[in-house]
C-alpha cells in the first residue's frame, strides 16, 4: 500500500518537473545549470 502511494506521488512529481522544464538533463534545478569549461591544455 505504501509503495503504491509513493510511486503515485513520484509519478506526479515527475510530471510536475517536466511541466516546469525541470528535467534530469537540467539537474531538475530552478536555476540554469552551467557546465564547467574543460581545460584542453
Amino acid at each position: 500500500m505504501m509503495i503504491k502511494l509513493l510511486k503515485r506521488w513520484l509519478k506526479k512529481y515527475d510530471e510536475w518537473c517536466a511541466s516546469m522544464g525541470l528535467t534530469p538533463e537540467n539537474k531538475r534545478s530552478c536555476v540554469p545549470y552551467k557546465k564547467e569549461p574543460r581545460d584542453d591544455d
